[in-house]
């Protein structure tokens, strides 16, 4: 998940209504943001990824400002009317298509104000941006553009020259991906391509998109207008992007104006406000909840959860969604945000109307065993995410992709990009982020990985696997082979267990063995490379196994 820090007096004077800190953290709590770290003033919530109008502190207010009833239902930003234009050149359409923007006056930034924005900016960046590919922000010192028409352009690496922020001599775009630091970051954005996409004003050379801005219209505390400009591969993805922006600084009194954006053939009228609608059935809401609301009283805590109600007829009402809530894709997200405004603690638990009692199944039962036996032999339990990065799957774990892994076709941070094919690189992660922890750490996890399999109806194949890992200075083979006999014993396989040695690209020559449970290949077991190690800053010997669980049988 990501976070975001909050200054909590700042936040209270953008709510515009005192209240504790107590219940501020109770309350976000229960509109789904949990906090994480409370140091003086500044208090760090983590926020779930489909909501990325929390990722700063103006859009945590704007919530609550209608949660607590401070201004309720949808607001709007007027949009006035600035003169500006983005032209778009027809040679971007194979390098990086799409553009949009807005001007921004009566900016009066503040250290905490300005330091917002910056941070909501790399964080879209590496969310809903996916690291910039997907989109990028610019934020530029609109006194320091020159003219009002802005140019996008697609031009070789080696045609223009300017000077970089952060940097002090000029440069041309293949310089900065070669030796800047941010160009070195993000140059993967821009492979292949012969041309890259740049920003003119009447002057030159302003922007370097997704890389770089100029250090000409560097945005200052002195700064008061803007020039905000996103480019990406997706239209609709920028344009929200754009919104959340313009909401936060629109919540710290600045003004929004709109311009226009001409692309070859056609022209869009930008910042996009626009509100979508959707009917919200009054009884899809009580079955879903267990209540027995009202539309009027469906109306009221939609109303407090900043959405707009276009129409309340006696059993249904129509929603309208503000322009920065990209998370609301099917009336199932208005539900819940209904049932977060009534309060989720505030529900009588009733029994579910079935005719059956819940239970474990047959494969639960077994997992729930073999956490329980590998507890007892001194490991401790861990759960991680089923999606995890390719890099992580694959390359720091020593393997070349072998294109089993199952990919998302549209991930939300490249952090977690395909459902993981075992469970060994989960717990390298987990190594890896506790080296300041005391050893030894010997962990195990018992989960999901998955695979592509087109013998399946879904053409994903899931299993159930346990995996150990022991990590300290004695951790070798025979440690942790113990460890599998143990757990082999107890669900009386002790005899039936074989090893037989094996070569793996993650594993120590030698030191590795596949794992045989009578005449089946149940899993691997060994010692990680130095390499390996060295990959995740590991200074420890690691030694591992991992099996499907369903070999215990």
């Amino acid at each position: 998940m990501a976070t975001v820090t909050v200054n909590y007096p700042d936040l209270i004077r953008l709510i515009g209504r005192e209240v504790s800190l107590d219940k501020l953290r109770d309350d976000l709590f229960e509109l789904g943001l949990e906090t994480e770290e409370v140091q003086g003033d500044e208090v760090t919530f983590e926020v779930t990824s489909d909501r990325a109008d929390l990722l700063c502190e103006e859009g945590i207010a704007l919530m609550l400002r209608a949660y607590y009833g401070v201004r309720e239902g949808m607001t709007i930003p007027p949009v006035g009317q600035s003169g500006y234009r983005i032209i778009v050149e027809r040679e971007l359409e194979n390098v990086r298509p799409y553009v949009t923007g807005a001007i921004v006056r009566g900016v009066n930034f503040t250290d905490e104000s300005i330091k917002s924005i910056m941070h909501l900016q790399e964080k879209l960046h590496g969310t809903f941006g996916r690291r910039r590919k997907k989109g990028a922000i610019g934020i530029h010192d609109l006194s320091k553009i020159k003219g009002k028409d802005i140019y996008y352009r697609a031009v070789p690496r080696d045609a223009v020259r300017f000077v970089p922020l952060q940097g002090e001599e000029e440069m041309t775009p293949a310089e900065v991906l070669e030796r800047h630091d941010k160009g070195r970051e993000y140059a993967y954005v821009l492979e292949g391509k012969s041309l890259v996409p740049v920003i003119y004003d009447a002057e030159g050379l302003f922007s370097f998109p997704p890389i770089i801005n100029s250090k000409r219209t560097e945005v200052t505390i002195d700064t008061h207008e803007l020039l905000i400009e996103l480019t990406g591969e997706d239209q609709a993805t920028i344009d929200y992007m754009l919104n959340i922006a313009l909401y936060s600084l629109y919540m710290r009194g600045a003004k929004v104006y709109g311009l226009k954006v001409e692309y070859p053939g056609h022209t869009l009228a930008r910042p996009n406000l626009g509100v979508r609608s959707i009917r919200v059935g009054l009884h899809e809401v009580n079955s879903v909840l267990g209540l027995d609301l009202t539309a009027v009283d469906v109306r009221s805590l939609l109303l407090r959860m900043g959405y707009g109600i276009a129409e309340t007829g006696s059993d249904y009402l129509i929603a309208e969604i503000p322009p920065y809530r990209t998370d609301i894709l099917h009336v199932r997200d208005v539900v819940d945000d209904v049932g977060r405004a009534y309060g989720f603690n505030n529900m009588a638990p009733v029994y579910p109307d079935t005719p059956s009692i819940g239970q474990l199944t047959e494969k639960g039962r077994l997992s729930d065993a073999v956490r329980e036996v590998m507890i007892g032999l001194g490991c401790q339990d861990t759960l991680n995410f089923i999606l995890i990065g390719k890099e992580e799957a694959y390359g720091k774990m020593g393997l070349q992709d072998d294109g089993m892994a199952v990919e998302l076709s549209n991930p939300y941070t490249d952090q977690y990009n395909i459902m993981r094919n075992w469970i060994a690189p989960s717990l390298m992660i987990v190594l890896s982020n506790n080296l300041h922890r005391e050893y030894p750490q010997n962990i195990f996890e018992v989960g999901t990985v998955a695979f592509i399999d087109d013998s399946e109806e879904t053409g994903v194949r899931e299993e159930e696997h346990v995996a150990c890992a022991l990590c300290y200075s004695k951790a070798g083979f025979n440690e942790v082979k113990a460890k599998l006999q143990a757990l082999c014993f107890n669900f009386g396989l002790g005899d039936a267990l074989k090893t037989v040695p094996a070569e793996h690209p993650t594993f120590i020559s030698g030191r590795c063995a596949d794992i045989y449970i009578g005449e089946k290949k149940a899993g691997i077991i060994g010692e990680v490379r130095p390499q390996v190690l060295k990959n995740w800053g590991i200074e420890m010997p690691i030694a591992l196994f991992e099996m499907d669980v369903s070999a215990l049988k």
